[in-house]
């Protein structure tokens, strides 16, 4: 199964939209969102242009919490998990927040396949231990250029790709 990574969208919609098709594309039948999409009517455009399932933490940039908590409810596939998530998805064992440090933490216990995570804006992919931790960069492109990762879980690999 192939994931779509995404994080700080910052309510740069034309972005976003480039950024779903670029996951589209890529054969992603799941999406990961780390945090900082920002306003209510930015979660709506995705929640419109993407029809797989979603599972989404809470960056330090969303203020309408239970709103958003609302909306993700309104669609069977839409989880919102508050600030972190330990889910399983096709027997990977994945954790992913918004803030580096709890990701680190948690991809230094070795209890996870993959680790994700956003906040730096800063596209990273690397291994801790026997752990894969990536932030797939910002999809706002503000400070870099806009990219999302694809996580594979077959392979327990990811990827980056610029939208």
């Amino acid at each position: 199964m192939r994931i779509a990574l995404c994080s700080d969208i910052h309510d740069h919609i034309t972005h976003l939209l480039l950024a779903l098709e670029t996951a589209r594309s890529a054969g992603c039948t799941h999406l990961l969102f780390m945090g900082d999409m920002a306003e209510l009517s930015t979660f709506r455009t995705l929640l419109e242009e993407w029809v797989h399932p979603i599972d989404l933490v809470f960056g330090n940039n969303e203020y309408q919490l239970r709103e958003f908590r609302k909306m993700a409810a309104t669609r069977d596939n839409t989880t919102m998990h508050g600030e972190i998530a330990d889910i399983t998805l096709q027997n990977r064992r994945i954790f992913f927040c918004h803030l580096p440090w709890a990701a680190l933490k948690a991809a230094e216990s070795g209890a996870y396949d993959a680790v994700f995570y956003g906040h730096t804006h800063a596209a990273d992919l690397r291994s801790v231990g026997n752990t894969l931790l990536v932030n797939p960069g910002e999809i706002y492109g503000r400070q870099s250029r806009p990219s999302i990762a694809v996580y594979d879980t077959d392979t327990n690999s990811a990827r980056h790709i610029l939208i």
